[in-house]
């Protein structure tokens, strides 16, 4: 009894069609369906790593968090081509840093991160021999991003995130370490001397999306995780939504719903039948 794949992930916008026409055209996003004031959108043919746009219940001016602010807080997707994603996201009005390049295991990886709509950030590895699956590049030559292939949550306690996704959610520890030093502090834009500690998790079957948790040291950070706008919702797969809400809830989350709960960093954990609709 585990999570399984990120069939969405949902984000509540200032402005829903701005937000579908920004990810059409920095990441040439399909618009699935709609749905009411809703629109869900992603790479058609492929179930998984999608958006799911809403809009936000209040207005929020506040100013946009920064990636080390607690709270649900990037996505990301792998790329082609960093130097034409970023100049994408730049000429769709978001803010992009400069692509970095840093020691990977034996090899070495290239990312970029970006501010994108709604204080969303995004982080974008470059695609690579080796890389996560990705159904959308696997299918599609040509295309410059894939599908969601990972979600980001920072929150307050990383252990306690740890122990919720990995001990009562059943998702596997890929890789937990600590990364610091110029190349990502350029990457991130945090403080010098800071580090993060990074957390990737990984369904059983290693289906995109994955889940990462990150958190920080020597940086000011804010509590955001409350915040109305932006990140607030991951919907998993499940092969029993019921028992395993159970098991969510009484390892600590807040339930919102019969197949919600809300967990660490205040994201919502939406449970879907594998294979099935929405619950």
């Amino acid at each position: 009894m585990s999570l399984g794949a990120i069939v969405e992930a949902v984000v509540a916008c200032r402005d829903v069609e701005a937000s579908v026409d920004f990810h059409a055209r920095v990441f040439g996003f399909d618009l699935i369906e709609r749905n009411g004031a809703e629109a869900l959108v992603g790479v058609r043919g492929v179930g998984t790593g999608r958006l799911r746009l809403v809009p936000a219940p209040s207005g929020d001016d506040a100013a946009d968090p920064r990636v080390w602010d607690v709270g649900p807080r990037l996505l990301g997707l792998y790329s082609r081509d960093l130097a034409r994603s970023v100049r994408a996201i730049d000429a769709a009005g978001g803010r992009s840093r400069e692509p970095v390049t840093y020691p990977y295991g034996s090899a070495s990886l290239s990312e970029a991160v970006a501010l994108g709509r709604d204080g969303v950030w995004w982080t974008l590895p470059q695609a690579g021999p080796g890389h996560r699956p990705s159904p959308a590049l696997e299918g599609d030559g040509e295309r410059l991003h894939g599908e969601l292939h990972t979600a980001v949550i920072v929150p307050a306690d990383h252990d306690a995130a740890l122990r919720f996704f990995a001990e009562a959610g059943g998702l596997t520890v890929a890789f937990d370490g600590e990364m610091k030093g110029e190349p990502f502090e350029r990457m991130i834009g945090m403080p010098a001397g800071a580090s993060l500690r990074l957390s990737f998790l990984v369904s059983a079957d290693q289906a995109p999306a994955r889940l990462e948790i990150m958190s920080f040291t020597g940086v000011d950070a804010r509590d955001l995780s409350d915040r109305p706008l932006g990140l607030r919702r991951l919907v998993f797969a499940a092969a029993d939504p019921d028992a395993l809400a159970a098991t969510l809830e009484a390892a600590g989350g807040v339930r919102l719903a019969e197949h919600a709960v809300r967990g660490p960093g205040g994201v919502e954990v939406e449970l879907r039948r594998a294979g099935g609709a929405a619950s």
